[in-house]
Formats: C-alpha cells, structure tokens, sequence
C-alpha cells in the first residue's frame, strides 16, 4: 500500500525542522522583523516592547501631509531608534486621542505617556491620577541668522540692496517670513532686492532648507547673502569648511543680523508620565535619556520640535496647572455621553 504524505503532517515537519535548527541560539530583538500591529510571531525572538502614547493635535510638525516618509517619516521616529538602542529593547510611540491616553496609563496598556499640559490637567480632573511625571518638555524656538559670504563686500544690512538675497523655502515662518520682516524693520526694502533671471524670471530666490541656502550663500555664484538656521550655524566648527564636502565654518560666513525666535508648532510644554506599574529600573533609565538628551540626543528630539526636557522640582502639579493656563483647550476627541465608561477596572 502506498503511503502519501499530507500537506499538514509536511508544515508541522517543516516548523519543526526551523525549531531544530535555530537550536539554542541566543534570542535579541531584531528591529529588521516588520510587525506593525504587534502580532504574536512563531519562532521570532522578541522582547516585550515598551508602549509609550502620545497626544497631539495634528498640526505643525505632527500634520501628517507634511512629513518626509522618504527621510523621517512620523516625527517620533528617530527618538523611537534612539530609545531602542539606549534601552536594548524595542520601543512602540503610538499617537493616540487624550481619554486613550489616560486610560491605558490606568489599565498599564503604555508604560509611559507625553502629552501638553493643558491636556494632563484636563485628564486628571475626569480620570485621576494618571501616574509619576519623570519630566517636563521644552518646545524649541527657530531663530535665522542674515549672513553674507565672509569674503564678500556686504558688511552691513544696509549693503544689501541691489544684491540676489538666498532665501529658505517659501512661506516658512523663519526662512522667509521672518527673515522678510527683519529686513523690513532695518530699512531694506523687499522690492531692492535683485530678482532672479532663472529658473523663474522676476522671482526671488528660494531653497529647500536652511543648508541649501548656506552652501549657495558659501559657494555659489551671484549670491552672496542670504538667511540660514541660528542652531545649523552654531552646531558649525570654528573653521574647515569645504565646498566638495558641502561643509560649512563659522568663518564662511558674515553674521549680519537675525530674526525673531519663532516656536516651533508642536506639542505645547508638559509632562512625560510613567504609569504606576512601569517598572522602576527602566523608569530611571528612560528619565535619564530624557534629561540628558538636548545635549546628547538633539537630533532625536528636534523633528518633534523639542529643545530637550527638565527634571520636575518642587508641585509638579501647580507647576503643569500655570502652564497649562497659557495653553489651548485641548481637544479630547473623546465620544458624546458618560466618560467613565472608558475608565478602566482595576
């Protein structure tokens, strides 16, 4: 009699076989394996990921149509890698609507949350205590700085007119807008600036980002003014720019003026919360990245618009209560009808 293998009995030889050959190797959280929705996967090796929520309201930095998929994509991303790596173990953001935020803080759902203060005192009021505030946000302030090429002839504001002048991208709060009223307010006026010939005639001139602006500002040709980002400038060396390297010095350029500050439209100031049950190790290793990162991890907490975070002192509490006074409403997106039923049971 002949005997046929069925398809079943070959998968469960098949699985078995993997299960065999992974044998007793060591099992590390791979960030490669692309599992979005968290599924339980067989034969994976995974760590409990850390579940972090956060409220925003979709605007400046968190409106979705105006995030760069190609380069960061969602703008917790890169303090998403960078918490991986310093806490070896994979890390979830999820934006969520405030009433969720509080109530998978209470159920344990999310081991920590980041939210406005506006927003935290409005939750504690309706649900509680939402859990231990580890630190405090501070949104970051742009500012642009009017340079011309060191070695130009344009020494003051008042040389520019008659010159092509290296705008930022057009309408952007700092590297245009701001910059248009700076020049305005020191007596250069717009129309004495020469306008361009190409691409577009009649135009001024506008690039995409504030290093684009330097490098035409540094090494280009005919335009030898214009505004770039205060932080870009000083995050500069002293000296050792190159024009093959697309670098930059403090001494290529000519610092002439510079604009207002503008803050960044983001999450306004407030807490990040760890929640009652998160455990207390990995509270304080969170707590000291946070604290640490505008000096170590800048470059994590700029696309959200942060300028870093501080260590609360004192009432936390009437601290978030004054803040939250000069904060907008929040908007709860919570449904029509009793709350409560979206407490959790403890």
């Amino acid at each position: 009699m002949r005997y046929t293998k069925s398809p079943t009995m070959l998968m469960v030889a098949g699985l078995l076989a993997a299960t065999l050959n992974s044998g007793c190797s060591e099992q590390t959280f791979s960030s490669s394996i692309l599992n979005p929705f968290d599924f339980k996967m067989p034969f994976v090796p995974q760590k409990k990921p850390i579940r972090i929520g956060i409220v925003s309201q979709k605007v400046g930095l968190f409106d979705p149509s105006t995030w760069k998929i190609g380069e960061v994509g969602s703008p917790w991303t890169p303090l998403r890698l960078r918490l991986e790596r310093q806490l070896d173990a994979p890390v979830q953001i999820s934006p969520l609507k405030p009433f969720q935020v509080a109530a998978h803080l209470q159920s344990g759902r999310v081991d920590f949350a980041f939210l406005s203060a506006r927003e935290f005192v409005d939750l504690s009021k309706e649900f509680g205590d939402l859990g231990s505030v580890i630190a405090v946000s501070d949104v970051l302030e742009r500012q642009g700085l009017i340079v011309a090429d060191a070695k130009s002839k344009i020494k003051t504001l008042a040389d520019i007119p008659g010159h092509r002048f290296s705008f930022g991208p057009a309408g952007d709060p700092v590297l245009d807008t701001k910059t248009r009223e700076t020049l305005k307010s020191n007596g250069v006026a717009i129309k004495s600036i020469k306008k361009e010939l190409l691409p577009i005639p009649n135009t001024f001139q506008h690039h995409v980002s504030s290093a684009e602006s330097a490098y035409e500002i540094a090494y280009g040709i005919g335009t030898h003014v214009g505004v770039i980002e205060k932080s870009d400038y000083l995050d500069y060396p002293e000296s050792g720019g190159s024009f093959l390297l697309r670098t930059f010095g403090k001494d290529s350029f000519r610092v002439l003026a510079e604009t207002d500050p503008v803050r960044v439209e983001t999450i306004p100031e407030g807490p990040f919360i760890a929640a009652a049950d998160t455990d207390e190790m990995l509270i304080q290793k969170v707590q000291a990245f946070l604290l640490e990162a505008s000096e170590k991890n800048q470059s994590a907490l700029k696309p959200m618009g942060l300028a870093g975070f501080v260590a609360p002192v004192g009432d936390v509490n009437s601290q978030l209560a004054r803040l939250a006074l000069a904060q907008p409403a929040s908007k709860s997106g919570q449904p029509s009808g009793d709350s409560s039923i979206m407490k959790p049971q403890k």
